[in-house]
């Protein structure tokens, strides 16, 4: 990747892998991250209620590009420059964090394509975007009973399923009532619009508590799913896999 210096550079890095993901650049500098392993931008605003999908059409079909989809969204007052600038950072953050945590099989820079679905106000500096998602990455894979985001299938407890009744609402309420012993943290988080990071964090608590439980697949021909070590069900990397710093060299970004 030091080859091909992100510098002043226009276009899509595409990452292939599992997830894998795409980090779309301005001028040196990141716009936006998708990975099918996190909620983008659009999946955040419409699951959260801030958007609707009627709003969301209209502001789409104004825009020719999805670099001005975010100032027609602002235009029509459907939601604040400040909030939208968050939204997008935090999915970029999420789509960096999806792609360093699955398998990294190589990636391509397709030069002056201008494919956003949504781009963040403000451009991002990829060597923060880097550290950062890096930094979450260690944050989660350090907790007590790591998971992998992707294919660990989560189940309530007795436990857990006796609190729901005592749980106020709220973002854990929301997430146990979900947890259902078939979905994942990435299921979760498309579901809520929630950040792909906020979820796993909070799975990662209700695991330590006892409150969740990591669960194998039934077979046809086995008994119902049974309880499995979370360590067990990390994803296989390649050797660095999780080096976002691979894919976004800590170098300037010009123009910022």
């Amino acid at each position: 990747m030091t080859e091909a210096p992100l510098d002043r550079t226009s276009g899509t890095l595409l990452v292939s892998g599992n997830p894998g993901g795409s980090f779309h650049f301005r001028g040196g500098a990141i716009v936006e991250v998708v990975s099918p392993g996190a909620p983008g931008p659009e999946t955040l605003l419409l699951r959260s209620g801030r958007v609707t999908e009627a709003d969301w059409s209209a502001a789409t079909r104004a825009c020719s590009t999805g670099h001005l989809v975010g100032a027609e969204l602002v235009t029509r007052e459907l939601i604040g420059a400040a909030e939208l600038q968050l939204i997008c950072v935090a999915a970029a953050l999420d789509g960096a964090l999806a792609v360093g945590m699955g398998r990294i099989d190589g990636f391509r820079l397709d030069r002056n394509t201008h494919d956003c679905r949504l781009a963040a106000l403000r451009a991002i500096e990829p060597d923060w975007l880097a550290l950062e998602a890096e930094r979450r990455i260690r944050a989660l894979a350090s907790r007590r009973r790591p998971f992998s985001l992707f294919r660990t299938r989560l189940g309530r407890t007795p436990t857990g399923t006796a609190l729901l009744d005592a749980t106020a609402a709220g973002e854990r309420r929301e997430i146990l009532l979900r947890i259902n012993g078939r979905r994942s943290a990435r299921d979760i988080a498309f579901l809520l619009g929630r950040s792909l990071y906020a979820v796993a964090v909070e799975v990662s608590r209700l695991l330590t508590e006892g409150l969740v439980e990591a669960v194998a697949p039934a077979r046809p021909d086995t008994p119902p799913a049974r309880p499995v070590t979370a360590v067990g069900d990390l994803p296989r990397r390649l050797p660095g896999a999780s080096g976002i710093n691979d894919v976004l060299p800590l170098r300037p970004a010009a123009g910022l």
